[in-house]
């Protein structure tokens, strides 16, 4: 086992999945050792909501202005204790040990390592948590449709979101403003789809869309004369219904799944399992709905984020039959790591192994970055193992997947086709 892990520990990552805020952003916030560990959309935040805590209190927990540490763990530490050894548990205690030496979070182990947290600071401080994270390089989706040319820190690369686009929701006049194109019919939409697809083409890695937080996945193709009497209404501000905004974003989709085919864009879009809590429609998730969206534009790469989870299952078989269907492991073994060391296993037996990519921690916070990329190191290790122990791979073959799985395949593939 010491070799193998040793071998994935050596491996500079390619990070293929983050939110980070920005240096600039990183250094106003000044985060303290419990923001870093905790807060900005942390997800260990959604698993103490599951187990009883409120919003409240978890807000009380992360203020960094009104308590001492002691008084804001009190706010958690019942509920912490039910969810410590969650997939998000697990990673907020491997960056404490990393970051901070702390063997057991509680409010002593915090306060001791709290003047730590100033090694964590400013740019330098940013940087150096994602170098100890190992990263060779990391995709940023900032919810933005202009990433930065020239980013912060050279590692960083950024995708094009089109959440808003995909759920029909897009304000048109943010379009015209950002493309230059008055968006006064279909046809000019379509037009400035495709110029802002162009504009940045050079700039990002992929497009990103997360709509299935707002929307099924599935997918329906929409012509330009069955999406003009929408569009119209969308137009001149008459509101859409639920119907509505489905034919609209799905005309986009389309538009944009096919100028990506053109510009050798890859896609990725979220599949399966929500962040946050209380609004979770199981039935807009699963990968499946997205088949029809595949096998309409067969030029174009499709990345299935998260392996769909709970419906993992789905993707085996997409990424077996489809040759442009490709799935990350990104967050996926931070929601659930035992499924997600099994849904490797898995894949090893069932798919090419170079349409699989190892890790994303989908995170805000680079501090936190280190304890998801830990985490990964750490499962795929014990799931490589097991293969070896039972004699289904030699521990050369194990070290090689690790390398695809964790730095060649997306290599390789965000490579502009």
């Amino acid at each position: 086992m010491q070799t193998l892990k040793h071998t994935i520990d050596q491996i500079a990552m390619f990070d293929t999945h983050e939110h980070l805020i920005s240096p600039t952003e990183y250094c106003t916030l000044q985060p303290d050792i419990i923001t870093a560990l905790f807060g900005v959309n942390g997800y260990i935040q959604h698993d103490l909501v599951s187990a009883g805590c409120s919003h409240q209190a978890i807000d009380a927990f992360l203020d960094q202005h009104t308590h001492d540490i002691a008084t804001r763990w009190a706010f958690v530490a019942d509920f912490w204790q039910h969810c410590q050894y969650t997939g998000y548990g697990e990673a907020v205690r491997r960056a404490a040990k990393i970051l901070y030496g702390i063997n057991h979070i509680d409010a002593a182990s915090l306060e001791q390592a709290a003047p730590l947290q100033a090694t964590y600071q400013g740019v330098a401080g940013y940087q150096r948590a994602l170098e100890i994270a190992h990263l060779q390089e990391i995709q940023v989706d900032a919810f933005t449709w202009q990433p930065p040319a020239t980013p912060e820190i050279p590692t960083l690369r950024y995708d094009l979101n089109v959440q808003t686009i995909a759920d029909g929701s897009v304000v048109l006049d943010t379009v015209a403003t950002h493309t230059g194109i008055a968006v006064t019919t279909i046809r000019a939409y379509r037009l400035a789809l495709q110029t802002l697809l162009r504009m940045h083409a050079n700039d990002i890695v992929a497009i990103k869309t997360q709509h299935a937080y707002t929307r099924t996945l599935a997918w329906t193709h929409v012509a330009d004369d069955a999406c003009e009497h929408t569009f119209e209404k969308h137009r001149t501000g008459i509101p859409l219904t639920a119907h509505d905004a489905l034919v609209l974003g799905d005309w986009a989709l389309g538009v944009i799944a096919h100028e990506a085919g053109i510009l050798g864009i890859p896609i990725k879009i979220h599949t399966g399992h929500h962040a946050g809590n209380g609004a979770m429609p199981l039935e807009w998730l699963s990968p499946r709905l997205v088949t029809p969206l595949i096998k309409a534009f067969p030029d174009t790469r499709f990345v299935c984020m998260h392996i769909g989870y709970p419906y993992h299952d789905e993707l085996l078989s997409l990424a077996k039959h489809y040759r442009n269907v490709y799935v990350d492991l990104c967050w996926a073994w931070s929601i659930d790591p035992v499924t997600t060391s099994a849904f490797v296993r898995r894949w090893i037996h069932t798919v090419p192994i170079s349409k699989l990519f190892g890790f994303g921690g989908d995170a805000f916070l680079p501090t936190q970055t280190v304890g998801f990329a830990d985490q990964a190191r750490h499962w795929l290790a014990l799931a490589l193992q097991a293969e070896v122990d039972d004699g289904l791979l030699t521990i050369d073959a194990a070290g090689s997947i690790a390398v695809s799985l964790l730095s060649t395949n997306q290599r390789l593939f965000y490579v502009r086709k």
